[in-house]
């Protein structure tokens, strides 16, 4: 038997048996995990059913009693053609029940009488509940209202 075989079976057989022999448990996710997809796919949510102009579900996730928000929403999502958000979520703070969801995002549409127009900003979310969540407020730039100067430019 030469060295080189010497060499190979038993690191070979070595292999096999790590391979055969090293079954690894699955992962669990924890609650707290869990609860940051929950959030993350909440914030997902409201992005595609503004992006898609489903004002019906919108409003039902959006918040509750701002009913000036939801007309200036709701005339921008009848005018902006195509609009196109960007959600980037920088910290999720989790304080019991309620969560701060901070992000920056970027929204761009089109409209007849403007062309193409971007606005960004940054925003935070406040939601409440474990696992149905609702949305209390939005401090800072609001990325489902149009600016002030696209609203009064339109019709």
């Amino acid at each position: 038997m030469s060295f080189k075989n010497m060499f190979f079976l038993p690191v070979a057989a070595s292999l096999v048996m790590l391979a055969i022999g090293c079954e690894h448990a699955a992962v669990k996710p924890t609650e707290e995990s869990r609860r940051l997809q929950l959030i993350d796919a909440y914030v997902e949510n409201l992005r595609a059913t503004f992006e898609n102009r489903n004002y019906q579900a919108f409003s039902a996730a959006y918040l509750p009693g701002h009913t000036d928000d939801l007309q200036s929403v709701s005339k921008f999502m009848d005018s902006a053609e195509s609009p196109h958000l960007d959600i980037l979520i920088d910290r999720i703070i989790l304080r019991g029940d309620a969560v701060d969801v901070s992000l920056h995002w970027e929204l761009r549409w089109e409209s007849e009488k403007t062309g193409l127009v971007k606005q960004r900003g940054n925003a935070l979310f406040e939601l409440n509940g474990k696992t149905d969540l609702h949305l209390q407020s939005i401090q800072g730039d609001n990325p489902f209202t149009a600016p002030a100067s696209y609203r009064t430019s339109q019709p």
